[in-house]
């Protein structure tokens, strides 16, 4: 059963690393990756992952990897939460 993902079906499909065609690595404290994923449900177009790396604690950031398809996905993120 398809989900619907900003206005577009997409089937929850497993996608490795090297598949996509842009990636990030941020940290980030904790309690704010919470609004970027939330963010990034709202405004970006094509497909998208995220990847927790290392979970934050109140005295370390996280460590999170996000993965794009797009280019100008990409780039709205990193001007955004880089």
């Amino acid at each position: 059963m398809p989900i619907t993902l900003n206005n577009k079906p997409t089937f929850n499909k497993i996608r490795h690393a090297e598949s996509f065609n842009y990636a990030i690595k941020i940290s980030k404290p904790f309690g704010s990756i919470d609004r970027i994923i939330e963010w990034a449900k709202s405004e970006l177009k094509d497909e998208w992952r995220w990847q927790v790396v290392q979970t934050s604690t109140d005295k370390l950031n996280g460590q999170y990897i996000f993965y794009f398809d797009s280019e100008s996905d990409y780039l709205a993120f990193v001007l955004k939460h880089s």
